[in-house]
């Protein structure tokens, strides 16, 4: 016989101990349809947006999309994740820079045609982030 161990942490459980089989279905699509339906944007690109929304505030994300659009090299995406990352608590230094969240802003950014490359997007994204004003600190 196995030792299993079961951590349960608030919500509604059920233990089975003679089941066989257990199924559990998972329901929340209709949250991100409902973020969706708020923004106008291509067909082709709204697995792209779903995944934007996960970052940031429904209400800047046409603001950013247009933003995104309209970079042509990748200095200028670099200054858009900057104010983006200013803007949204949910954003953090180490989460910019990685390539889950700059493989969702490659398909956005529609005009930019060289230095696509990931590497390339997280080198000028560092490098705006170094160029940041410093904090005025009391002393």
């Amino acid at each position: 016989m196995n030792d299993i161990t079961i951590n349960i942490s608030g919500g509604n459980n059920q233990i089975l101990p003679n089941a066989t089989e257990a199924v559990q279905n998972f329901y929340g699509d209709q949250f991100a349809e409902k973020i969706l339906s708020n923004t106008v944007v291509d067909k082709e690109l709204c697995p792209e947006v779903g995944k934007l929304s996960l970052y940031v505030d429904k209400v800047n994300l046409p603001d950013y999309i247009a933003q995104l659009s309209e970079c042509q090299n990748a200095t200028e995406l670099a200054k858009v994740v900057i104010y983006m990352f200013e803007q949204e608590p949910k954003l953090t230094e180490e989460e910019i820079v990685k390539e889950r969240f700059i493989s969702i802003l490659l398909p956005l950014a529609t005009k930019l045609t060289k230095g696509r490359t990931i590497d390339n997007l997280r080198a000028r994204i560092n490098d705006a982030l170094l160029s940041r004003p410093k904090p005025n600190r009391i002393k």
